[in-house]
C-alpha cells in the first residue's frame, strides 16, 4: 500500500511538472506566432533602396536568429507574399553572410555580441527586427516589446534613417518613435 501511494505521487509530481512545461510552451509558442505576424505586417511597411533586389520578383530575405521555438513560429509566414515578392524564411545558426538579408529577427542574443553586430549592419539597408529595448539602444531598428501581455511597437527612426530604409508614416503613427544615438564603430 506504501508503494502504491509514493508512485501515485510521483505520477502526479509528474504530471503537474509536464503539465507546467507544456503550458510554458505554448505561451512562448503563442507569442513567438505573434512576434512573426508582426515582423510580416512591418515589412509590409517598410521600402528598401532599389538596388537591394535585383528584379521585380526578387525574395523578401526574413533572417532568423533564434532557438528552435523561434524559427519553427516563422515558419507559418514563409512563401507569404509582400507587394509581389514572397517571403523566405532563412534560418540562421551563426551570424554570418548577412548581406542576403532584407530582415533580420534577432532573438535573445547577448549584449556582448549585439552591440558590435548592430553597428556593422548599421549601415546596411537590413531590417533589424528584436525583442526588447536593450536591443534598440545597441542600435537595433524595431523593438517588439512585450508589456504585461501586450506587443508595444518601437522603432529607432535614426537607425532605420541611416539605412536608407523608408518606413510608413501609417506604420509610424502607431508605433512609440524612439531615438537612440547611434552608435559609431
Amino acid at each position: 500500500m506504501l508503494i502504491q501511494k509514493k508512485v501515485g505521487t510521483l505520477i502526479f509530481c509528474m504530471l503537474f511538472f509536464f503539465s507546467s512545461i507544456n503550458h510554458a510552451w505554448s505561451r512562448s509558442v503563442e507569442k513567438q506566432a505573434v512576434l512573426a505576424i508582426l515582423t510580416l505586417n512591418i515589412a509590409r511597411f517598410t521600402r528598401w533602396p532599389e538596388p537591394v533586389f535585383i528584379n521585380a520578383e526578387t525574395d523578401i530575405n526574413l533572417c532568423i536568429f533564434g532557438d528552435n521555438i523561434v524559427q519553427q513560429s516563422f515558419e507559418s509566414i514563409d512563401k507569404k507574399v509582400i507587394s509581389n515578392r514572397s517571403i523566405h524564411i532563412i534560418n540562421l545558426s551563426r551570424l554570418r553572410n548577412l548581406k542576403q538579408c532584407q530582415l533580420l529577427y534577432l532573438s535573445d542574443l547577448e549584449h556582448s555580441r549585439l552591440i558590435p553586430l548592430l553597428m556593422e549592419l548599421q549601415i546596411q539597408p537590413i531590417l533589424t527586427i528584436g525583442e526588447n529595448i536593450k536591443f534598440l539602444q545597441a542600435g537595433g531598428m524595431v523593438g517588439l516589446i512585450d508589456i504585461k501581455g501586450q506587443m508595444k511597437l518601437n522603432i529607432n527612426l535614426s537607425t532605420i534613417k541611416q539605412s536608407n530604409l523608408a518606413i510608413s508614416s501609417r506604420l509610424l503613427k502607431l508605433a512609440k518613435i524612439v531615438d537612440f544615438p547611434i552608435l559609431a564603430p
